[in-house]
């Protein structure tokens, strides 16, 4: 199933090139994460175009491609709201209940959440049916509202730590950033759960620098925001932002 999920994408992405270098205008496409943008970029290199991406806010994982000449993106912005007086809803439980909805998950970016709101960047054919069925998250009652212009919203804020690494390698600021060994930062690593600045990395000994973002799938997302100097036990003084995945309970 996954394969064959990973072929439609690939040619998906394959014609959308192929379009915007025949056609000589901007071709929008669904949203892709990670490798995926890597294709994009080569099938677009390869046409003789460009590959821009947007997810509606820096640092989105899952972002709208667009092969063109002149980049123009299509996604709308829906909003989703509930009586918060009333209910807890959270993350894990809007995407579990839109997923259960059985629609391709290349058709939405990022589930950006508020206390009450939600917002999400949906492709136009998806809006209409998410305005028509989904009407409920963890056992309660939903609202979804396309809107005439993109909200105002606030970005995830992580939390902030100060540590010390023996090393800028990937799996030494994971573990630091994640509360892991160093052992299971590594395995993490080469069973190709982590992203460095939405590109895979599967190298357990690659240097980060300042403002490198890692994306754990499972677990959450580490920005590397300072490197400091060393410490009398020779250790590396590092600041990061730890964004953690939440959990259902």
């Amino acid at each position: 199933m996954r394969a064959d999920a990973e072929g439609q994408t690939a040619l998906r992405l394959r014609q959308g090139a192929q379009r915007a270098e025949k056609l000589d205008r901007a071709v929008p496409g669904r949203f892709v994460t990670g490798m995926e943008r890597q294709e994009a970029q080569r099938e677009a290199k390869a046409c003789g175009v460009l590959a821009s991406f947007d997810g509606g806010w820096d640092d989105a994982e899952r972002v709208q491609v667009c092969f063109h000449p002149d980049a123009e993106f299509t996604a709308v912005w829906l909003e989703i709201s509930w009586a918060a007086k009333f209910a807890r809803v959270g993350h894990s439980d809007l995407l579990g209940s839109l997923m259960a909805l059985g629609m391709d998950r290349s058709l939405f970016g990022d589930l950006m959440v508020e206390d009450g709101t939600a917002y999400l960047l949906a492709m136009p054919e998806a809006a209409k049916s998410l305005q028509d069925e989904w009407h409920e998250a963890g056992h309660t009652a939903i609202r979804v509202r396309l809107l005439d212009a993109p909200p105002q919203f606030t970005p995830p804020q992580g939390a902030q730590m100060r540590d010390t690494v023996a090393s800028l390698r990937l799996d030494c600021v994971l573990a630091a950033g994640m509360s892991l060994s160093r052992a299971r930062a590594a395995e993490i690593i080469r069973q190709g759960l982590v992203q460095r600045n939405h590109t895979p990395e599967e190298r357990v000994d690659t240097l980060l620098e300042a403002g490198d973002l890692l994306s754990i799938r499972g677990f959450g997302r580490i920005r590397l925001t300072e490197i400091g100097g060393r410490t009398r036990k020779d250790r590396i003084s590092i600041q990061l932002e730890v964004f953690k995945r939440e959990r259902s309970s």
